[in-house]
């Protein structure tokens, strides 16, 4: 398998409008940077700087990572999320954040280390809740301004300094839309590079409160009963499109 990012993009091959990823031949003569970090199963690995090493490969082309996890076959997905993040990792720890010197593999342990500080620089992994509020049957569903006119989801944020899950669940929920929850449940959980996320689920029930949108984030928010759900995540790979899945199953 050979996988090289750009961003949140991954180069991938295109034969007869069938995406894959490329073949060492593909990309043997690709000028890329190499990975300091092995991945177990991966033989060519790294990232671009810019786009222009790809020109002179009309069969190679950067793929949205979201499109390419919905096109893979379900086996590689995880490994492809994880060695994304590996060079998400490198990318954004070149240099040490304490003293600013330039940071190096350490062996021993492979992960980043500064040499200055003797320290190993440890991958940065932002906790977010994304919650399925429910309202006897209806589930509440919301569309935030940056998505798609057909894409809806479940409300999801990041955790903020001092904040446990629930605490950033309740919060959350009142200040996109306005309501309070009760009987705040662990649903479960998904590594999501997007861009280095961890995603923890969980259910709620609404408690009190009518829906009132905070419109610098929200488009639109209701509750809905499982065949008047209006929309649904850009992926189907996502907690967000498999807890839809759960509310429908048991309604």
């Amino acid at each position: 398998m050979n996988l090289i990012f750009k961003d949140q993009h991954i180069v991938m091959s295109r034969q007869d409008e069938l995406l894959a990823l490329p073949s060492g031949e593909q990309v043997a003569d690709l000028e890329y940077t190499p990975s300091l970090i092995a991945e177990p199963g991966v033989t060519i690995f790294g990232f671009l700087h810019d786009t222009e090493a790809l020109l002179a490969y009309p069969n190679l082309e950067l793929v949205n990572l979201r499109h390419a996890l919905n096109v893979l076959p379900d086996t590689l997905v995880s490994q492809v999320i994880r060695a994304q993040q590996l060079i998400h990792y490198q990318i954004t720890n070149r240099y040490c954040g304490r003293c600013g010197e330039k940071t190096v593999l350490n062996p021993a342990t492979n992960r980043l280390s500064c040499p200055g500080c003797r320290g190993d620089v440890y991958p940065q992994i932002a906790p977010a809740m994304i919650v399925a509020v429910t309202k006897g049957d209806k589930l509440l569903m919301a569309q935030a301004n940056h998505f798609a006119p057909t894409m809806w989801s479940i409300l999801a944020g990041f955790c903020e300094i001092g904040e446990n899950l629930e605490e950033t669940v309740e919060r959350e929920v009142f200040e996109e839309v306005g309501i309070k929850v009760k009987n705040i449940r662990y649903w479960g959980s998904q590594y999501w590079p997007f861009p280095n996320s961890l995603m923890v689920g969980f259910t709620a029930e609404y408690a009190e409160g009518e829906i009132k949108l905070d419109h610098s984030e929200m488009r639109a928010a209701g509750f809905y009963a499982k065949d008047e759900i209006p929309g649904r995540p850009s992926t189907s790979l996502s907690i967000a499109s498999r807890m839809i899945d759960d509310f429908i199953a048991k309604n």
